[in-house]
């Protein structure tokens, strides 16, 4: 028989819990009963300004919009009901609390007949399901409260806004309005189930028995993957590569939870499922034949290279576009043809564009033709946006997506397989793993999230130079070793040695001269 807890009244049913049970029955049970202080990544305090960019410019075009100021929910309602008795067309956070759920809405706007828009401001491009499912909520605690939704609005970025430098967005411009009123209508009767669905997990720890699976990191990372993990078995079946979900759900019920009780032969399995299984099943490296061939019919000079950059949300810099990848730093270790290794960096810690420089710099170290050898060509490829947002240098940028590259991950997937490593997303990993090099750990500014707060500090007012010069200098250290490590894994797998350093000249000592003889003391003169 199922336990039941007492749920705390003090907390009503919002969109954040509601997107939590999304996710997890799990994850809604423990942020409503033990939620845990989570400390936003630089990436999420950038987004998160973004959006209050996003929703002062939209409250621009309602001139007639008047804000709910109070903070708590009840509050809020409240000052909510009062503006709209007191006649408010248009209100800003109007918020209303009904049935134990509540919903604020960025932007109301009422009729006279008692119906009413709703507008949902996004800072992303696309149309997204928790968006809708976030305005059905609303729709539904809105009609609870005596007021009807006639239609649902999204507002989000437009990602052919081209920014010009220096100048204030323009509202109407950056930002597209987006009719979603058939989607959220479609979603009314399945919100009412799971609201209803949630009531019930919230009030039954029975939930805390369910299992983690690839929903644990899908969206966004549980904040409860830790406490969890603790729990879970050692080779939990989430880390199945190219897991789908409806294969999860089908072994999650004949309850199979650990890698190790699945049989590589089981029908429908992939060939890098069944390369994972028989891996963790050996406990020893398997490393596909193709791998040595691949590598080694790569075109020399081979570029190894890393790039540092970061993603903004809405542009910065002339010409740019909203959520393009702006690079700051580059690193590249390349072998040419003779066996001669080449080192060549580019870094910019400043708040100017980086991207001419950077663009040039790079394309003139490549002018030689060869390969570009990366881990994970995302950031390559985001090279592309150049060409549109910055035509200086579009002939830099023309050549840089024009050089033939290597995407190491992507072969490693597909052909090394290790019982430490599920996926080689991670080069850190892997790089421990394969090359047993846990030095990747040690660096101070690896990855995104990492450089975005490296930079934002750079940016500080009055910040002195020796401060820039530190992270100028942290962040090509991690590239550097990225580089470095690349050139490794291509030499150890495509069964190269890499060439020993020339030995230095041998110092000869030379014997010294024997000293002449002394001459015989000249004979006494006769008297």
């Amino acid at each position: 028989m199922k336990k039941k807890t007492s749920s705390p009244q003090t907390r009503h049913l919002d969109k954040f819990l509601f997107e939590a049970g999304q996710q997890c029955q799990k994850r809604l049970w423990l942020d409503f009963h033990e939620p845990v202080a989570e400390a936003p990544s630089a990436l999420r305090q950038s987004m998160s300004a973004a959006g209050a960019t996003l929703r002062t410019l939209a409250r621009t075009a309602f001139p007639k919009g008047v804000q709910v100021e109070a903070e708590g929910a009840v509050a809020a309602a409240a000052e909510t009901k009062e503006k709209i008795a007191a006649g408010s067309q248009v209100l800003f956070g109007a918020t209303f609390v009904a049935d134990g759920v509540e919903a604020r809405s960025d932007v109301l706007v009422l009729h006279k007949d008692g119906q009413c828009d709703l507008f949902e401001i996004k800072s992303g491009t696309k149309v997204k399901h928790r968006y809708v499912n976030d305005l059905a909520l609303q729709a539904l605690v809105l009609e609870a409260s005596g007021l009807k939704m006639r239609a649902a609005y999204l507002l989000q970025v437009n990602p052919k806004y081209v920014h010009k430098e220096g100048a204030d967005y323009p509202p109407m411009q950056l930002l597209r309005s987006g009719d979603v009123t058939q989607k959220v209508q479609k979603q009314l009767e399945a919100t009412r189930r799971r609201l209803q669905t949630y009531r019930q997990s919230i009030a039954d720890n029975a939930v805390l028995a369910l299992p983690m699976g690839t929903f644990c990191t899908t969206p966004f990372p549980c904040p409860h993957l830790a406490r969890c993990s603790k729990e879970a078995p050692a080779l939990p079946l989430r880390e199945l590569p190219e897991l789908t979900r409806q294969l999860e759900m089908e072994l999650h019920k004949e309850g199979i939870e650990d890698l190790a009780g699945l049989d590589e032969a089981r029908p429908g399995l992939t060939f890098r499922q069944r390369r994972t299984l028989a891996c963790i099943k050996a406990g020893a490296p398997i490393v596909e034949t193709f791998v040595r061939e691949e590598l080694r019919q790569c075109q020399k000079p081979l570029h190894f290279l890393a790039i540092a950059s970061i993603t903004d949300p809405l542009p910065r810099f002339d010409g740019q576009r909203p959520w393009r990848m702006v690079p700051y730093a580059w690193s590249a270790h390349t072998v040419h043809t003779d066996g001669r290794l080449e080192t060549a960096t580019f870094v910019h810690v400043e708040r100017t564009d980086p991207r001419p420089g950077f663009a040039t710099s790079l394309q003139k170290h490549l002018e030689v033709g060869g390969t570009v050898v990366v881990w994970n060509d995302d950031s390559l490829e985001e090279l592309r946006s150049l060409l549109d947002d910055l035509p200086a240098a579009k002939a830099a940028a023309r050549a840089l997506v024009s050089t033939p590259h290597l995407d190491l991950m992507q072969l490693f997937d597909a052909s090394v397989f290790h019982p430490a490593v599920r996926t080689h997303k991670d080069l850190r990993a892997s790089v421990a793993a394969l090359l047993g090099d846990t030095t990747g750990n040690d660096l101070a500014v690896y990855g995104e999230d990492a450089v975005l707060e490296a930079l934002h500090k750079g940016w500080a007012p009055r910040v002195r130079a020796a401060t820039k010069d530190k992270i100028a200098a942290d962040m090509l250290a991690a590239l550097s070793w990225t580089t470095e490590r690349l050139l490794k894994l291509f030499n150890t797998y495509a069964e190269i040695e890499a060439p020993a350093p020339k030995p230095k000249p041998a110092v000869v000592k030379s014997t010294p001269k024997a000293l002449p003889k002394p001459l015989p003391k000249p004979l006494p003169e006769p008297e």
